[in-house]
């Protein structure tokens, strides 16, 4: 029996057993299992796994710490950069360092490295980017709640519908409108929202935040997008939130000779443009917090900058295709990462040597160079956080005390329940009576 063989001698068993099975048929390892079993007097499933166990052998040692390809310095200068151009995914950043660094050395930035540290810098891949940064990425924040409201059904359904996968021209213009909540984890009250209006064939995009959905706040965030708008708006796509389908709005538009159109009722991939730039822009840059009309104004201000940062400076990439993989699985295909100023440009000289009269409105084009060459990439990031600082101080205690408050009201909660049992509800003095 099992229990008078020494634990050695199992092992040498197991072993001989082991050579034998790995070379057997699958007829001959039922033999073999049935032998062994009879041998050690144990079950099938245990001689089983200690055949696998023996057959895996000693267990490797751990891989030596891999060798720093790149030195110090420039992996401390991979840090500083990402810093700077506000934490983007490896992919982005390597796309944003032939625009970035010239600009922060001719600012000043990056005084401190030597030449050598830069050659190293764009020598890295996008992967050992991301690598060297793993341990820097930054934490989580806190979440919020959606109080988007349908429209009426009538108004509603005069709005034609557009859907995930209905063809567009391609052109600037064709653009995505939603709305954010700066409710916090409640959305009682009044708070701030944020208006996002995407374009979708370059993903310009621009922010602007009122004090409610009310038309006469909400027209104003709409203006001041139009406004700086560096091409006609032409279709106008939204949810079917109150704010975008009310009368007020629809005449707005029809003024501007600007098509409306709609998603379908609870279909996000609908409007995917404009729902990725309300986390990744809105979210990302305001967090979750709840914002008054005390922080309207500072809201604001964050908008001003991001915009300059997100269109200017940012590149991004698109999608132009599917393409297999080797194993046959359907994989995305994406262009080289541009900054929306540069699809903007490319559309317009296209349309321009068509005889076309081009995309960008007068005027517009000698504006934002002039913000490209006299902007500081680093001094605007350091404005936006210090904008975010100020905006996280104001709101983070009032969003705590809002999320303690958040659970039900106990007090209600016990009256309803005693009212559906027929039983009459003790108010606080009765209670406090039978304590005493």
């Amino acid at each position: 029996m099992e229990d008078g063989i020494s634990m050695a001698t199992k092992r040498q068993i197991t072993l001989r057993f082991r050579d034998e099975y790995m070379k057997a048929s699958k007829k001959d390892k039922g033999r073999i299992l049935d032998e062994m079993c009879s041998v050690l007097a144990i079950g099938r499933s245990t001689a089983r796994r200690r055949l696998a166990e023996a057959g895996r052998g000693r267990p490797s040692p751990p891989p030596e710490e891999r060798l720093k390809r790149y030195s110090e310095q420039s992996r401390d200068l991979l840090v500083r950069v990402w810093l700077m151009m506000d934490l983007p995914c490896a992919k982005y950043l390597k796309a944003m360092l032939p625009t970035w660094l010239p600009m922060l050395r001719a600012h000043g930035e990056l005084a401190d490295y030597d030449g050598f540290a830069f050659l190293e810098l764009e020598r890295m891949s996008s992967a050992t980017m991301d690598r060297y940064l793993e341990k820097t990425r930054d934490a989580a924040r806190p979440r919020g709640t959606v109080p988007t409201r349908p429209a009426g059904e009538l108004l509603r359904n005069s709005i034609a519908i557009r859907k995930a996968g209905d063809e567009l021209d391609g052109l600037p213009g064709n653009v995505e409108a939603d709305t954010v909540a700066h409710c916090g984890p409640s959305a009682r009250g009044e708070f701030c929202r944020t208006l996002t209006v995407v374009d979708i064939a370059t993903g310009w995009t621009e922010n602007a935040s009122c004090r409610n959905n009310a038309f006469v706040n909400f027209s104003k965030a709409e203006e001041t997008i139009e406004g700086r708008m560096p091409f006609r708006i032409r279709p106008y796509d939204t949810d079917n939130g109150s704010e975008f389908i009310n009368r007020d709005l629809i005449a707005w538009l029809q003024e501007r000779d600007i098509e409306q159109t709609r998603s379908r009722p609870y279909r996000k991939n609908d409007q995917a443009t404009v729902e990725s730039r309300n986390n990744h822009i809105v979210r990302r840059h305001a967090f979750h917090y709840r914002y008054t009309v005390d922080e309207l104004g500072l809201l604001n201000e964050l908008w001003e900058l991001v915009r300059i940062k997100a269109n200017l400076f940012t590149p991004s990439k698109k999608p132009v295709g599917r393409a297999c993989t080797r194993d046959g699985r359907p994989r995305r295909v994406y262009d080289e990462p541009r900054t929306p100023w540069e699809r903007l440009k490319e559309f317009d000289e296209k349309d321009r040597a068509a005889g076309g009269p081009g995309f960008i409105l007068p005027g517009k084009r000698e504006e934002i160079e002039r913000i490209i060459a006299t902007t500081n990439p680093a001094e605007l990031v350091r404005r936006i956080h210090a904008i975010q600082d100020r905006l996280e101080a104001l709101a983070a205690p009032r969003t705590a005390q809002l999320a303690r408050r958040a659970g039900p009201d106990m007090a209600y909660l016990n009256k309803t329940l005693a009212r559906i049992a027929g039983v009459e509800p003790e108010d606080d003095e009765t209670r406090q009576a039978d304590e005493d």
